[in-house]
Formats: structure tokens, C-alpha cells, sequence
């Protein structure tokens, strides 16, 4: 069992750092296993051990019962460790089984109220308890900027299980909130760099989030970032793109012109395509489900930064996504902005199926257009419009970033000059004979407000083809959006939101539960 276990969790360890172990963590890691009781676990090292050997067997599950399974045996088992021995690092583990799950919320809640209560013992350090094993989910470490550097190498070799529970929890927080949007996620991060002073994908992720929040001297995490690593393409295009947004064209070509070095040294690798263009281009590429999409140049956008940073979309519902489209089918994305969703939708449907991305800011179709080209996605077809229930033309009202733009009521004449385009718009229904659609099979609306007008302009399309829809629930400062829940409900729609990991679709009952769900998923009755 031991055996078997150890040959288990390094497999596990190799496959997300990329590199075999130091002879120091292989030596910690025996002792970890030889003194853990695995048939009859009794302490908190032994119930949290335990627990993380069910995650790490959870992992390799396809079968998403024998996943169900494992998850649960890892719930009890810390559970047990938090209920007999008050066990932190039961405690940190759990919290990120709540992430996973896609409880972000609680996860943050109890991650952070966790954390407060023991930054004294972390710096004070009077704790005698041995170091445990440590999980993180493999998906996040393999997008890690920095794998051999990587966080959970650092909390296997934490000291004692209570500074590895600290410094889990502090992993957790900037795992459970979208730390881009707000201030306080700036908070998490800079707490973060004082706990991980020298982790690239923390001082990276911080000096993004600094300057889309206007912050100039989040220059200073990129600069450190690129000192631990030098020729990372990421790190580089941040930079690059960092000196762009604070107008210093000099500098900005500076290290467009050092990537390039590296990039010509790597004529293969996808990821330096950004170097291809001149600094006065106004696209930038991202490797982004192994394709490179265009985006703006600017950590304005949400997207650059996001993709940047975090190397994926942050929103789980985009496991959903990828999990349920399949070869040949049809998927509409409205209000696809640069096109995260309708990508990776048509790596899903393939060359035998089809992907509308319905957007209509003129900067954001560029994009989409040029993604098409550069990755010869035939089947993907752009259209400049914004969906409503009417045809006509409308006012979109332009922000910064361009994630935030909507379309404006009447009263539009306000705007200034250069704070709006004028936008075509047509009606969902319209496409069933202009693009000539024998299926629907799903539908994304992330319309800023606009979605109820979205879905009164596709009754047919809701009646004769039953698509499963996924709609944004939470747009910025917004509260839920009632009533296109209301509206889907009365055409025949049962509303879910989703479990990621677990793959699970949970029934929506009351009103209470659209609260912290940024986006929903409608299946009709029937099919439901």
C-alpha cells in the first residue's frame, strides 16, 4: 500500500512539474509515507495524507462516478482531521475542494478567515508538527509560468504542516476569486508576493492586475518575474505590452526585440508568434487551447490580461463548454468579444460543424477575423452585429475594456463623440435562413444586460431546435439577471448552475441561489 502509494503521488508530482525531484523532497516524501498509517489513519497527517491520495486517484478517474467516489472518500477523510485534530492542513485542503467544486465563495470565506487566525503561528513558528503531503489540481500546476519553480514544490518543502497549511491557504485565496476585476484581489496578490517573494506566475499575475487597475509601478512584479526568468514568453509579452499601455514606445520595443531573440531560437513554438508583429500593431497572439487567438494589445482588455496571466479562462463553466460540444455540432456565441468561447468551440465541433461568434465592436471583430485566418478555422464565421429582439441599427457604448461595452437605450445622445459605434442589429431567428441552420445545439450570451432582448429575438430557434444555453447571470456591479431566468422558465427551460471537477449540474430553486453564480446554464425540460 505504501509502495504503491509513494510510485503514485511522485507520478503525480512528475507529471505537473515536469521534472523529476530533488534528492531533499524524495528523502521528506519516503518519511511521509513510511510513517503514515494508511489502513487505520488516526492523526491529522494521517487523515489529510490520505484525503490527498483520493484527490490524486481522483485525478486519473474518466469515469465520473469512480471521480464522485474518490472525491467523497477525500471529504470524509478531512473532515475526520478537522473534527478530531482541528488539523490546518485538513482545513487547507478542504477550502480547495470547494474551489474545485466551484463553492469559490465559501472556499474564499473560510480560506481567508483561516488565514488571519494563523499568520502569528506562520511567523512565530513554535509548531512541532512534521510536513504532510500537499495537493493541488494538475490542471492549474500545468499552466503554472514556472513549473520547476512551481507553488506546490515550495509547500512540500514548507518546514512543518501548519506553515504548509498556511501557505495553502494563501494559494486557495488567489485561486477562489476572479483577481483581476477588483481591488480586493490586488489585496490577495500583494499578500501573495509577500509570502512567495521570488514565484514568477505570482509577481506576473500582480503586476497585470496592478496596471489594469492603474497602478504604473506594477511594472516593477513584471521586472522582477523576468529576472527569475529570463527567456519565458509570457513574461516577455507582459513587459511588452506593460511599456505599450504607459506610452514608452522605447522601451516597449526594447523587449519586443529581446524576445525576438529567443523566438528565432524557437522558429517551432507557437507561443513567440506575438513577436511577429510591430510594436505599432494594434493585435497582439496568445496560445490559448493550442491555437493562437488575436487580441488587443492592451491590459485594458480583460481577455490579454486573463490569458496572459493565467494561461485559460476563469470562469468553470468553461468545463462545461468543452466537456459537452461535440464533433459536428453547432454553437452560437453572442457577444463573443475576442472569441475564448467561440475558439474553443470550434477546437470541439471541428471542421464538420459550425461556430457563429455574433459581436459587434469593430475592435473585437478584428480579432476574431484574424484568429480565423491565422489558424485556418474555416468553419468559424464571424458576423459584426449585435443580437436583439428587432433588426435595425444601435449605439454600443465603449469602456476601456472592451468586455464591458452595451448597447444603449434611446436616451443615447449623450454620448460623446468617440464613446460609441453605430452597430447592425439582427435577430437570432434571422441566421436560420441567412446561414442556413438545420441545428442549434449550443448558445452562449454574455450581453452585458442585453441578454432578455437576445433571447425575444430567437423564440424559433429556443422552439424548433432546443439549444442548451449558457448566459451570463452577473454582469459587472450587477445584480442577477431574474429575468431571463423568468423568461426561460415560462419557454420551457430548467435552470442549472455547474460543479466543475465533478462535472455535475445542480437544479436551481429559489431566487437565493442566482446570487454568486456568474453565469447559468438552460436546458430545455425535455432534455433536461
Amino acid at each position: 500500500m505504501e509502495n504503491s502509494n509513494l510510485t503514485s503521488y511522485l507520478d503525480y508530482l512528475n507529471k505537473i512539474t515536469g521534472s523529476n525531484i530533488g534528492l531533499d523532497l524524495s528523502d521528506r516524501l519516503s518519511y511521509i509515507f513510511e510513517n503514515t498509517d494508511w489502513d487505520e489513519p488516526h492523526s491529522g497527517a494521517d487523515f489529510n495524507n490520505f484525503a490527498v491520495m483520493a484527490l490524486v486517484e481522483a485525478e486519473d478517474c474518466e469515469n465520473s462516478g469512480m471521480r464522485q467516489m474518490y472525491l467523497e472518500m477525500a471529504i470524509e477523510a478531512l473532515q475526520e482531521g478537522i473534527d478530531t485534530h482541528d488539523d490546518l492542513l485538513c482545513q487547507a485542503h478542504f477550502a480547495l475542494v470547494l474551489v474545485m467544486t466551484g463553492e469559490k465563495h465559501q472556499a474564499m470565506q473560510m480560506a481567508f478567515s483561516l488565514c488571519v487566525a494563523k499568520i502569528h503561528d506562520f511567523y512565530e513558528d513554535r509548531t512541532q508538527t512534521h510536513p504532510a503531503l500537499i495537493y493541488l489540481p494538475s490542471s492549474k500546476c500545468l499552466l503554472n509560468i514556472d513549473r520547476s519553480n512551481s507553488i506546490i514544490l515550495k509547500l512540500l518543502l514548507a518546514q512543518n504542516s501548519e506553515t504548509q497549511g498556511f501557505l495553502l491557504l494563501i494559494e486557495i485565496i488567489c485561486q477562489s476569486q476572479t483577481i483581476f476585476y477588483n481591488a480586493a484581489g490586488l489585496r490577495i496578490l500583494h499578500l501573495a508576493a509577500q509570502i512567495f517573494p521570488d514565484l514568477v506566475s505570482v509577481n506576473l499575475k500582480l503586476g497585470i492586475a496592478s496596471l489594469m487597475n492603474g497602478q504604473p509601478e506594477g511594472i516593477l512584479y513584471l521586472h522582477r518575474a523576468q529576472k527569475s526568468l529570463s527567456n519565458n514568453p509570457s513574461v516577455l509579452q507582459a513587459l511588452y505590452l506593460a511599456y505599450r499601455d504607459l506610452k514608452d514606445a522605447d522601451k516597449a520595443s526594447f523587449w519586443l526585440e529581446y524576445a525576438r531573440k529567443f523566438a528565432r531560437d524557437n522558429p517551432k513554438a507557437k507561443d513567440w508568434l506575438w513577436t511577429d508583429v510591430s510594436v505599432n500593431t494594434n493585435l497582439t497572439y496568445v496560445l490559448f487551447d493550442d491555437l493562437n487567438i488575436a487580441l488587443e494589445p492592451s491590459f485594458n482588455s480583460i481577455a490579454t490580461s486573463v490569458l496572459i496571466a493565467e494561461k485559460d479562462w476563469f470562469e468553470s463553466e468553461m468545463e462545461f463548454w468543452r466537456t459537452s460540444l461535440k464533433p459536428g455540432m453547432t454553437a452560437i456565441d453572442v457577444g463573443a468579444n475576442v472569441g475564448v468561447y467561440t475558439f474553443s468551440a470550434a477546437q470541439k465541433v471541428g471542421s464538420k460543424g459550425k461556430v457563429l461568434a455574433i459581436e459587434p465592436f469593430s475592435g473585437c471583430v478584428q480579432c476574431l477575423q484574424e484568429t480565423c485566418r491565422i489558424d485556418r478555422l474555416d468553419w468559424v464565421k464571424v458576423i459584426a452585429a449585435a443580437a436583439s429582439d428587432r433588426p435595425g441599427t444601435a449605439r454600443l457604448s465603449l469602456y476601456s475594456a472592451s468586455e464591458l461595452n452595451q448597447l444603449v437605450a434611446d436616451d443615447s445622445s449623450a454620448l460623446q463623440p468617440g464613446a460609441f459605434e453605430e452597430v447592425e442589429c439582427l435577430t437570432l431567428d434571422s441566421l436560420i435562413e441567412s446561414e442556413q441552420l438545420q441545428q442549434v445545439d449550443f448558445l452562449k450570451i454574455d450581453a452585458e444586460g442585453h441578454e432578455l432582448s437576445v433571447l425575444r429575438g430567437a423564440t424559433r430557434i429556443l422552439s424548433e431546435f432546443k439549444p442548451i444555453i449558457l448566459y451570463e447571470n452577473i454582469a459587472g456591479s450587477k445584480g442577477s439577471n431574474l429575468p431571463v431566468a423568468k423568461y426561460l422558465r415560462e419557454h420551457g427551460y430548467h435552470l442549472f448552475y455547474y460543479k466543475p471537477y465533478v462535472n455535475e449540474l445542480e437544479s436551481i430553486e429559489s431566487t437565493e441561489e442566482f446570487n454568486h453564480q456568474l453565469n447559468i446554464i438552460a436546458i430545455a425540460n425535455e432534455n433536461s
